[in-house]
């Protein structure tokens, strides 16, 4: 049973990064990501709601930087 639980873990890494290296053609440029993800920052704490607010708008400007970085 431990080598099935192994050879699925294997198996789900070696996918996952199968999929993820096989979106690097279409990757933005990373300044462009770097430049929105500063500017997306500063318009957020720029902002004056409640820190719940904040903290939720922070993590979509992170989320939004990683799918620049991956082009998707």
């Amino acid at each position: 049973m431990k080598k099935l639980a192994v050879l699925a873990l294997v198996g789900l890494v070696l996918g996952a990064a199968a999929l993820t290296f096989s979106m690097a053609p279409d990757v933005n440029e990373q300044s462009l990501c770097n430049r929105n993800h500063a500017e997306c920052r500063e318009y957020v704490f720029g902002l004056d709601d409640p820190w719940y607010k904040v903290m939720v708008l922070l993590t979509a400007c992170d989320i939004a930087f990683g799918k620049c970085m991956l082009g998707l």
